[in-house]
């Protein structure tokens, strides 16, 4: 019978949820996910929300993933693209292209790169592309067989849904459970995201199996025959459907008298049904099917039938056309040229699973040579070179090789790790196996670990002292990834002491990864910081090493509160050279942190540059490393928004990458920006995510976490438990030797618990140290935070003094949340001893300030207080260019200047849906009404 759509059946309920999401869809998208069993009808059910789409005037474009195709690097991602692309005229293919979208190229076509981007520039690429496409007309992703997806193509998905909420886009898929996922983690990760609606479509009724049955035999079903197909198929469609065209094939109708040949038939596999249909047709159609099933879907006719052993083309085009006859494959046109697929991947594995492994063997073979001698790119020779033993094909280490190359830039680690690690298996020795060796552990680092520090591990250990401190680096932040961060401090010392004396830059290096390593991620480390006195005292040089190492020593200066670790940091950052080479995981980390801590207005310029880079060449890793610290840097002056922003892209990220130090952090820098906005739950919530509790905590850095955590107990008013968790990070930062009270406030919690427990002495103690470590630091959230909590737990006749001193400390500062705080407790000690009139203007500014942060408590409690004094509460929130804060004052002043909302995502590297929210806010806060206003109530021409 010729291949045609089936009419639905017993469907009504998943048909309704799909007209209304269609029908909503250009208020904004998300998910529709259907799920079930093989051969429920999943693929008929996405054919009908491809079918609705199109019906509305949107876009559509469709992608499989296969089982056989799972390492092939975004060839879920390709399908969708160059179908898109294919669909499109030039102009509007151009038009795909335009901004980041520029970044996703390579991994859609082959072309030539001055560079390679990063695996997170690329996944940043994708989705400006995405958002391209649906610019024009809402937009419908359409993936069957997500669980077959390649890595890389579930990562795009899975950065992509958080983000699309206000756009006009749709993502159906389709998942066959019980089945095992390329990826489980991120196929969980993809699945949890809010879906529009989820269909979970169920077996056929006896009477809607009558109605397939005619439909698929093209005569009537008798009564009796079609009871007994759906007992023995248990009303599955798929099944059906097979047992319909087998029975067409072989020439038997659905009568009652063929009603026993059901039992022989009905409990056939698919592969045993796929193949009585086979032997029904012509010699030649059997190979050529095999050659589809070997090739994959999309396979070009004219290459099928090489593989197939016919050098007839017309011939080849006639079998296809039987097998389209029998519902077995279906035949498309690419570029104008038929391309062979099967109907159903079910019966794609009949197929294949007909060849018996030795046949296999020889048939991937012959495909990887074809591909090979028809200039095919690597991917798809490597593709079947996998598929056969090692050191079969004496050139396949090239092929392999070339292979990983192109996914790595692809931004597809994962899918470059399998090919290395296939080289692995080949007969290679000596230098070229190192190299090999390297290139895989590298590459297995951005996605696993676990078999990154392995294979390093194993490359380390077999090169030369010079060779391994190239090594060094790398293999020391993995084993702090895995918690062993001893073992890291080991191999780079070890390192470092089989380097010859000559090598002075090198060592610099490593000594430089050592000491920023130890100073935040490795615990109780004497040995480490012994060192530090003498690599203070080296000279500056200009070389890489030395700018390393002058980074790493101002970030232990600054974890052990000495204030020139500032000015060393300054002075790297400033160079714009060094920080492009520098890796933001390393040294160049401590410099951020010490700019942070100190209040420096440099830090979030520097930070807002590193953030650029890694979004056009950085991984998954660098971006998460600058944005905990933008994140912290924000949440320190007071930009609760932009810190929230920041905090829900590192855990993304984390997500994606599969690191739990990355998560642990970006999830403590949320929490403290929630709980700043009084959203406490949340914030509790947060932590929770990662293991943090008033009973648990996670391994590796948590000082900062356990700080959160305790300012959140406090708040809650448990000061008994904010106590407790304040010694606990206490302890925490004793072993990481973190003395500065700007980067770790574990002492000012403890002080102000006790103080609320009754226990002044200790508290004032506690307090009196902090306040003396603060003065130390010097700089002005620190100190000024110092004062403030001094004067809490001090006596009434000592508070306003001390309240004075924290507001003129922090009154030039970016810390405006800290001087809103400092002001409030100023305003309200005033109004307490009598002063109602002198303490108005300070609640009122510290008003403004708080809201403008958005500190709702903060806000409330300044409110409040400047009632009881007497004073009027704001009718209208604060206004004017210095109501807006940081995050919306950038996106202000681009807008000012011209850019689009879609020009200014692109710049800041957010979301469209977060430049409308600034916008609107800047309309309100400025009190104008359109773009055209903006220049004049900003002040800037």
């Amino acid at each position: 019978m010729l291949r045609r759509e089936l009419e639905l059946l017993e469907r009504a309920t998943e048909s309704a949820l799909i007209t209304n999401t269609i029908k909503g869809l250009e208020k904004g998208g998300g998910l529709l996910l259907v799920k079930g069993v093989a051969g429920t009808g999943k693929s008929r059910l996405l054919s009908e929300i491809r079918t609705a789409a199109v019906q509305a005037g949107f876009g559509v474009t469709t992608a499989r993933g296969t089982e056989f195709e799972q390492d092939f690097a975004f060839g879920v991602v390709r399908q969708l693209f160059e179908e898109l692309a294919f669909k499109a005229d030039r102009t509007a293919r151009e038009s795909l292209w335009t901004g980041a979208a520029r970044q996703a190229r390579e991994a859609i076509e082959t072309i030539s790169s001055a560079g390679e981007p990063g695996d997170f520039a690329v996944l940043h690429g994708l989705y400006w592309l995405t958002i391209n496409a649906c610019q024009d007309r809402p937009l419908v992703l359409v993936v069957d067989d997500l669980q077959w997806c390649d890595r890389p193509s579930l990562r795009y998905l899975a950065y992509l849904l958080p983000r699309i909420e206000t756009q006009p886009l749709l993502v159906a898929v389709a998942l066959r459970t019980g089945e095992h996922a390329t990826d489980e983690r991120l196929l969980q990760h993809i699945i949890s995201a809010p879906a529009l609606a989820e269909l979970n479509p169920k077996e056929l009724s006896a009477q809607a199996t009558a109605t397939l049955l005619q439909q698929v035999m093209d005569g009537e079903v008798e009564e009796e025959f079609a009871i007994i197909c759906h007992r023995a198929t248990g009303g599955n469609p798929l099944l059906l459907r097979e047992l319909g065209l087998t029975f067409s094939a072989q020439g038997l109708s659905a009568s009652d008298r063929n009603a026993g040949r059901v039992a022989d038939l009905g409990g056939l596999a698919v592969a045993d049904l796929v193949a009585s249909r086979l032997m029904a047709l012509p010699a030649a159609c059997a190979p050529l099917a095999r050659g589809v099933a070997v090739l994959g879907d999309r396979s070009p006719l004219m290459r099928a039938a090489r593989l197939a052993g016919q050098d007839s083309i017309s011939r080849a085009l006639e079998c296809a056309i039987l097998l389209e006859q029998r519902g077995i494959i279906r035949i498309d046109e690419v570029y104008g040229s038929p391309t062979l697929s099967f109907v159903h991947p079910l019966v794609r594995n009949a197929v294949y699973e007909s060849l018996d492994r030795a046949d296999r063997t020889t048939s991937h073979h012959r495909a990887a040579i074809i591909l090979r001698e028809s200039g095919a790119p690597a991917e798809q020779v490597a593709y079947h070179l996998m598929r056969i033993p090692a050191t079969m094909d004496p050139v396949a280490v090239t092929d392999l090789r070339a292979a990983a190359a192109a996914a790595a830039a692809r931004g597809a680690p994962e899918s470059a790790y399998v090919y290395l690690r296939r080289c692995l298996d080949e007969s290679i020795k000596g230098d070229e196996r190192r190299a090999v060796l390297l290139e895989a552990g590298k590459t297995a680092l951005l996605f696993d670990v676990v078999t990154g520090a392995r294979l390093l591990q194993e490359a380390w250990e077999g090169m030369d002292p010079v060779e391994r401190a190239e090594i060094a680096p790398y293999l020391g932040m993995a084993y702090i990834y895995l918690a062993r961060p001893d073992a890291g401090v080991d191999v780079q010392k070890s390192t470092i002491s089989g380097l010859p004396a000559t090598d002075g830059d090198l060592r610099k290096r490593l000594q430089a990864c050592l000491l920023s390593s130890s100073t935040w991620y490795v615990p109780g480390r004497e040995d480490i910081v012994d060192c530090l006195p003498e690599l203070r005292q080296l000279p500056h040089g200009h070389g890489y090493g030395d700018r390393l190492l002058y980074c790493a020593v101002a970030g232990r200066n600054t974890a052990l509160g000495d204030p020139s670790g500032v000015l060393r940091a300054r002075e790297t950052l400033a160079d714009d050279a060094f920080v492009d080479q520098a890796d933001p995981n390393g040294p160049l980390a401590c410099g951020w942190w010490s700019l942070a801590a100190a209040d420096d207005e440099m830090s979030i310029a520097s930070l807002d540059s590193a953030v650029k880079r890694a979004h056009v060449g950085g991984s998954l890793f660098t971006l998460a490393s600058v944005y905990i610290h933008r994140g912290y840097t924000l949440l320190w002056h007071g930009d609760l928004a932009g810190a929230e922003q920041d905090g829900r892209e590192t855990i993304r990220v984390g997500q994606l990458n599969g690191s739990a130090v990355t998560r642990l952090l970006g999830c403590t820098v949320l929490a403290e920006a929630l709980i700043e906005q009084g959203r406490l739950d949340e914030a509790e919530r947060t932590l929770a995510e990662v293991g943090v509790t008033a009973t648990t905590c996670p391994p590796g850095p948590v000082y900062l976490s356990l700080t959160a955590l305790s300012r959140l107990q406090r708040v809650r008013g448990d000061h008994e438990t904010a106590l407790e968790i304040a010694r606990q990070a206490e302890e925490a930062c004793r072993l990481y030797q973190i003395q500065n009270p700007a980067v770790a406030d574990w002492r000012t919690l403890a002080a102000l618990a006790l103080h609320y427990l009754d226990r002044d002495s200790e508290a004032r103690a506690i307090a009196d140290e902090n306040l003396n470590r603060a003065r130390r630091w010097g700089a002005p959230r620190a100190l000024g935070r110092a004062l403030r909590v001094t004067g809490l737990i001090s006596p009434q006749r000592d508070r306003i003094e001390l309240f004075e001193e924290a507001v003129n400390v922090l009154e030039e500062s970016p810390a405006r949340l800290e001087y809103a705080k400092a002001l409030v407790d100023l305003g309200a000690a005033l109004r307490k001893a009598g002063h109602r009139n002198d303490a108005r203007p300070p609640l009122r500014q510290a008003l403004d300030l708080a809201t403008r942060c958005g500190a709702v408590p903060l806000s409330d409690r300044a409110s409040a207080e400047l009632a009881t004094a007497g004073g009027r509460r704001r009718r209208t929130a604060l206004t004017g260019p210095g109501a807006l804060t940081p995050s919306e004052r950038r996106v202000a002043d681009l807008a000012a200047h011209g850019q689009t909302n879609r020009q200014i995502a692109q710049t800041l590297f957010v979301t469209p849906k977060t430049v409308e929210v600034h916008l609107s806010n800047c309309y309100r806060k400025l009190s104008v009404t359109s773009r055209a206003q903006l220049p004049a109530a900003l002040g800037v021409s």
